[in-house]
């Protein structure tokens, strides 16, 4: 599988159109995605940047490497409970919270996530 099809396939699995895609995604993080770009990404003709495809994988709920088709784990938070991942789904759709707030909290719960793994 590649990028493309694996990016395809999770929209298709939130049930969204590639505009609605856009709508939402942009409206939540910030950016200023086209119908055009979401398309070029489902048709392997390029990838986004390094922090789109973080914030991809977080608005989908899927770790970095399943979106990048390194393995076939989908889970972000291995070891997390559901309440937490609703707590940092809901910080993250937060339009009031500025982008460098989330970015730190990200920063801060990968540190955490990761040295718990030590």
């Amino acid at each position: 599988m590649t990028f493309g099809q694996r990016f395809k396939e999770l929209r298709i699995q939130k049930g969204l159109k590639q505009q609605e895609l856009v709508d939402d995604f942009n409206k939540i993080y910030g950016y200023t995605f086209t119908k055009s770009a979401i398309s070029q990404y489902e048709n392997d003709k390029r990838k986004p940047e390094t922090e789109a495809l973080r914030d991809f994988a977080l608005y989908f709920n899927v770790s970095l490497d399943y979106l990048l088709c390194i393995n076939e784990d989908k889970d972000i938070y291995i070891d997390i409970k559901d309440q937490f991942l609703d707590f940092v789904e809901g910080f993250f759709k937060n339009k009031d919270i500025s982008r460098d707030e989330k970015d730190k909290l990200f920063k801060e719960l990968s540190t955490l996530y990761f040295d718990s793994l030590k």
